[in-house]
């Protein structure tokens, strides 16, 4: 297999895909201002752990009790994992707090091995234009 770019270390890959945003990402239980590179990893370990839960793709999950500062985050995330985030707390589908993230994240980084070419290559296809 012939690799034509590699995304692990364009910093700016990801933030292309969440666009001119302040880098807003869980650490530690909060939700903090975080360096570019940290941003890409815990978005990267969301996206895994979304599709360890196994959403078919583009199915609408609903996040509740999320600021407007934690969307772009979870917005991105969703993006690379082929789901729809909904905001809208009276919408239907399956849900997710602001205290499942923290969890999705721990057990995406657990399986990012399986997920990672997928991801990847969703960003590439974004940022291609594909």
């Amino acid at each position: 297999m012939t690799t034509i770019c590699s995304f692990d270390c364009n910093q700016s890959a990801v933030k292309s895909i969440a666009g001119d945003v302040k880098p807003i990402a869980p650490v530690d239980g909060k939700w903090v201002e975080v360096s570019p590179r940290v941003f890409e990893d815990r978005v990267r370990n969301l996206a895994y752990g979304l599709m360890v839960r196994d959403y078919r793709r583009d199915e609408c999950v609903v996040f509740s009790g999320f600021t407007e500062e934690m969307k772009p985050f979870i917005k991105t995330a969703c993006r690379l994992a082929h789901i729809t985030p909904n905001f809208n707390e009276s919408a239907d589908g399956p849900r997710l707090s602001v205290d499942d993230v923290e969890y999705l994240m721990l057990i995406g980084g657990t399986w990012s091995r399986k997920y990672k070419a997928s991801v990847d290559r969703t960003i590439a296809r974004i940022i291609l234009g594909c």
